[in-house]
């Protein structure tokens, strides 16, 4: 029981943090033609590969399913996925440049990403960290690397490419 209330709280952490970031910044989002344990993998080998360090993996889905009969979420997952995962993440370089350019925008670090499953499609979304840059150039130039560098990485995944739109998306009556 408590390894669950410790998955929930880091999950009740997590989805504030994720808010956070949506509000605060554009989402770039890319189609994988994998299902999710296969593009998990993929971004672990090519997160690891480009210096950055894994902090959390959550299955998100799993976590609040197993809760549903206490929760009682009306309409849960009404858009059916098969899968959501999240991943915490971190480059301690940029941590550290973040630290010394304007040590507030450090807070966009950890970086985080979560992975939609649905059959044999997968769709990550990245909160992108330009929008903690300030008015400061030399810290718009690192948040900016930032995600240069998130976005480089997660374009290595094979049979993957990045979406406008998202197709045939449409949201659930109110």
């Amino acid at each position: 029981m408590k390894r669950i209330a410790a998955a929930v709280s880091a999950l009740g952490f997590f989805t504030v943090f994720s808010v956070a970031q949506v509000c605060a910044a554009p989402l770039y989002v890319e189609k994988v033609d994998l299902p999710v344990h296969s593009t998990m993998a993929e971004i672990y080998s090519n997160l690891h590969a480009a210096g950055y360090k894994i902090v959390l993996k959550l299955n998100i889905l799993k976590l609040i399913e197993g809760q549903q009969k206490t929760l009682k979420i009306p309409d849960f997952d009404a858009v059916h996925f098969t899968d959501v995962r999240a991943i915490v993440f971190c480059n301690p370089y940029d941590f550290s440049k973040l630290l010394n350019t304007y040590w507030p925008s450090a807070a966009a670090c950890p970086l985080n990403l979560t992975v939609f499953g649905r059959g044999q499609n997968s769709y990550i979304v990245y909160g992108e960290r330009s929008a903690y840059a300030s008015d400061s150039s030399a810290n718009k130039k690192v948040t900016e690397a930032v995600d240069k560098g998130v976005i480089k990485a997660l374009q290595q995944i094979p049979m993957s490419r990045e979406l406008h739109k998202i197709p045939g998306w449409v949201a659930p009556a109110a």
